[in-house]
């Protein structure tokens, strides 16, 4: 008697492999190339458009599953050869958000246009994810639809957990690579001729020492970056600074030195920013957000803190000061570390504080390769700055420390704190500057002590069309409710590219269905705004997006057991459910629920946040189980999700809630669809 455990592992393993592969491939290039981190979003888009054209082409008699150890060798040296002698020609004078340069590029690197970077790894991306489509597809052909879409989605879920799990372990890419690779030569063996298969093994072994022999060196991997270490100088004890994807960051300095030579200035200069504060008063209770390794850290205990909350994200850069910092200011025992977000700390703290310093905050890391938000943008807006005043003694200040490159930047933080502050707000820059930090220190222990020797004060002018960052648009780096223009040319190349591949292969081995791609399209951008809700409610780490991403995955998966123990048949309750769910969360704020309690937040976010999601995952495996051509059905579906991470780009000009206006129309034109199939 036959049993169907073999083709239940066959396709629970390659939607693992697809899923993790997915989460490699975002990870590993984004932190070799970084400013392709920029457009993270565009590389999931490509990846789902291989998923698709896979799907389509499942009923091809070519085994492209057998390429992908070669592949990998291909693209995995076109990464590294990209990392190490080409670097990006971007002019920034005619870009609309503030992108940083590649400070470390090598000299000798052939310059490359971004536009052409953008579309050869769109296509690459692309094609490379088709033989993983083509053969999920084939994997799921031995299933009823509902069932084989619940065997996908769990392989999905072990995929997202597992990669977590690894991020969550520092483990390196060697690590990844190895997971991903060594089952593919499973398929390989299946389908391949010998000497093929031979050839794929050492394709494996070769692609493994490369990247190896790639990240090898004084670094490690955190869960958001890869982040290396160097001497801050050639004095000894002098403190490191670090990288991260190649960008460099504050490192951690020895105060007790008296530098010499070129980082003798901007040790000046970092130092007297500082200390700013404590030239205002005496804090005793401090919060450091953003702490990095430790600088601002060990200021506040050079100069009497008793009490210091230090805040970070990044647990690497935690370690880092706690061991290799001169003044390891981790380890005193008036310092409570924290590794989480600056902002949702804001939310959580009860204790009031005489000195808050938001540091110098510049992860390059974007929330979830479903969005283009940073991990610090809920920092800075007005919400966010107007908590700051609330967590502030009678007398106490807050420090905010930047790098503003534009003056657009700078003045939009000095209106908010200047809406939330009053007159108890300077600006101090450096008389001589080196770099183009400034620090806005606001909060009423700013009164009458504002000239502070080796400083400058300065002032913005806010009159005009200034679009400050709130919760609903967290774009501190565009000057505008606009898309910018460095997305526009990938917006316009990216249709061009996918519609080609969609009329050539649908159009040769069958139709394309307007109903699964709108459900795609809409479930694409009700994950990405239920992402960004929860990060402002619980915070934009790393393990809260990882947990949001399996909670969606295991929602479809309860809504696929419901339809299958209950029979359901029709969808019309659960679309009028996704109407009226989206209509309540566009006119309800999430300001009404940030600073209530962990348990509430949580019932909250399940009831109302999670909802559309849970009812849209009725719609889909409803429909999906009576489907006729699965190929056709989960490509369109692919496909239409490509469109929703392209019309992710639209929160830049209309607000994050307008991507629940997004959604509702492309499942209103799904329901339409719908009723006019059963009519006919």
């Amino acid at each position: 008697m036959t049993t169907n455990k073999r083709p239940a592992l066959n396709l629970f393993i390659i939607s693992f492999l697809t899923l993790f592969g997915e989460m490699m491939f975002i990870r590993y290039i984004s932190s070799n190339i970084y400013l392709l981190s920029y457009y993270k979003n565009a590389v999931l888009i490509a990846i789902f458009l291989g998923l698709g054209t896979g799907f389509l082409t499942s009923r091809s008699k070519r085994n492209l599953i057998e390429l992908i150890p070669i592949a990998s060798l291909v693209l995995v040296t076109i990464i590294i050869y990209f990392n190490d002698y080409l670097r990006i020609d971007l002019d920034h004078s005619l870009k609309d958000e503030s992108i940083w340069p590649e400070f470390w590029a090598n000299t000798r690197a052939q310059s490359v246009p971004i536009f052409g970077v953008l579309v050869f790894f769109y296509i690459a991306i692309a094609l490379y994810f088709i033989p993983l489509g083509q053969e999920t597809m084939r994997a799921m052909a031995a299933f009823r639809p509902l069932r084989a879409y619940s065997l996908n989605i769990a392989g999905a879920l072990a995929g997202i957990v597992l990669f977590a799990i690894a991020g969550w372990l520092w483990t390196t890419p060697l690590v990844w690579f190895t997971v991903f690779l060594v089952p593919t030569l499973w398929w390989s063996w299946k389908y391949s001729k010998r000497g093929v298969f031979y050839l794929n093994i050492a394709a494996v072994f070769i692609t493994l020492f490369l990247v190896f022999s790639a990240n090898y060196g004084p670094e490690v991997w955190s869960p958001y970056s890869r982040i290396r270490v160097y001497p801050y100088s050639a004095q000894p004890g002098s403190g490191f600074i670090s990288t991260t994807n190649g960008n460099p960051q504050v490192g951690s300095m020895n105060f007790d030195i008296v530098y010499k030579g070129a980082e003798a200035a901007l040790n000046t200069e970092s130092r007297r920013i500082y200390e700013i504060p404590y030239d205002l008063g005496s804090p005793k209770t401090v919060m450091v957000v953003g702490a990095g390794a430790g600088n601002e850290t060990a200021m506040a205990l050079r100069r009497g803190a008793s009490y210091v909350d230090a805040v970070e994200i990044d647990p690497v850069f935690i370690t880092l000061g706690s061991h290799l910092s001169p003044h390891r200011p981790f380890v005193d025992e008036r310092v409570s570390v924290h590794v989480d977000d600056a902002r949702a700390f804001f939310h959580k703290t009860k204790r009031k504080y005489d000195l808050v310093v938001i540091g110098f905050l510049d992860s390059q890391y974007h929330l979830t390769h479903m969005s283009n938000i940073r991990t610090e943008n809920f920092v800075y807006t007005y919400e966010s700055l107007k908590r700051t005043k609330e967590i502030l003694t009678d007398g106490g200040v807050l420090q905010l420390n930047y790098n503003a490159p534009r003056p657009d930047m700078r003045a939009k933080l000095y209106k908010i704190l200047k809406d939330v502050y009053g007159d108890d707000l300077v600006v101090y820059a450096p008389i001589d500057p080196v770099s183009g930090n400034i620090s806005y220190v606001a909060g009423p222990g700013v009164k009458g002590k504002k000239h502070l020797a080796g400083l400058q004060e300065t002032a913005f002018k806010t009159e005009g069309d200034l679009t400050l960052p709130t919760d609903d648009w967290p774009f501190l780096y565009l000057e505008g409710k606009k898309i910018p223009k460095e997305y526009w040319s990938m917006l316009l190349v990216i249709p061009v590219i996918s519609f080609a591949l969609i009329r050539a292969v649908a159009g040769h081995h069958g139709s394309f269905s307007i109903k699964f791609f709108m459900l795609g399209l809409g479930f694409m951008l009700l994950e990405t705004k239920s992402i960004t809700s929860f990060a402002l409610l619980f915070g934009s780490t790393v393990t809260v997006v990882s947990i949001v991403i399996a909670a969606i995955l295991s929602s479809v998966l309860l809504a696929n057991f419901i339809i299958h123990r209950w029979y359901m048949e029709s969808v019309t309750v659960p679309y009028l459910l996704i109407f009226a769910s989206l209509v309540v969360l566009y006119f309800l704020p999430l300001s009404l629920f940030i600073g209530l309690g962990w348990a509430t937040k949580l019932v909250v976010s399940i009831l109302l946040i999670s909802a559309p999601i849970f009812f849209a995952s009725f719609v889909f495996g409803i429909s999906f189980a009576r489907s006729e051509r699965m190929d056709v059905d989960m490509g369109s579906n692919i496909f239409g999700s490509v469109v929703g991470g392209m019309s992710e780009y639209l929160s830049m000009a209309m607000g994050f809630n307008g991507l629940y206006v997004v959604s509702l129309i492309a499942y209103a034109i799904a329901f339409i669809v719908d009723i006019r199939g059963k009519k006919a």
